[in-house]
């Protein structure tokens, strides 16, 4: 957390916020929280990747994935670790957060393929979240993600027929965002995200946790 912000800026969720977040995250398995980030804290943290990535493309590591971040800046460290969006996610979870990665996506321009459809914790059935975050506008264009609503309360969510999801399928929902919202999703939520046929880049970031208990 930047502590030069001002107290508004670290308290933006009134009460009605929450109540509709989490009937959301309970119903559907995510929620999206417009304008999550000030002004001040998506400059900030564009800074910060920003700064982060060109490291990493000096590095020649690959620009459209790159997870981990948490562990060569103790910046996203911090953010992983107490972040303002922490006590949020434990609100959704109902469960204290054991932290796993900080992470950095970006739908590089002209990509052919995005993301097939998945959800996190495949394998194990682990109950989990993450907090995604926009720093450029995401659209059904440039790659915006999509969930299958409802699927976190599927008996076996890998199960579920992933080759036939599209965004026209039932229950499919395309999120598209502006820079600074933020969505949140549960590790048993299926969702993917597209390809990006424009020549703007769709980058965001994110913090993933397990619940603990």
């Amino acid at each position: 957390m930047n502590p030069g912000l001002s107290e508004p800026e670290k308290t933006r969720l009134d009460v009605m916020d929450i109540v509709q977040i989490e009937q959301d995250f309970r119903e559907d398995g995510f929620t999206v929280v417009r304008g999550y980030l000030s002004p001040a804290e998506l400059i900030e943290l564009r800074t910060r990747t920003d700064r982060f990535m060109e490291a990493a493309r000096a590095r020649k590591q690959y620009a459209g994935t790159l997870k981990n971040l948490n562990k060569d800046d103790p910046w996203f460290q911090n953010q992983l670790d107490c972040g303002r969006h922490v006590a949020l996610l434990e609100q959704l979870l109902d469960a204290r957060l054991e932290p796993a990665t900080a992470a950095w996506f970006d739908r590089i321009p002209g990509e052919a393929a995005g993301i097939e459809p998945h959800f996190d914790a495949i394998g194990h059935g682990r109950p989990g979240a993450t907090i995604w975050i926009a720093l450029d506008p995401a659209d059904q264009e440039n790659g915006c993600l999509y969930y299958v609503k409802g699927s976190h309360r599927a008996a076996s969510p890998g199960k579920v027929e992933q080759a036939s999801l599209s965004p026209d399928a039932p229950g499919v929902a395309a999120v598209e965002v502006a820079p600074g919202d933020a969505v949140i999703h549960s590790s048993l939520t299926v969702h993917w995200s597209g390809p990006n046929r424009t020549s703007r880049s769709r980058r965001a970031v994110s913090y993933f946790y397990w619940a603990a208990s």
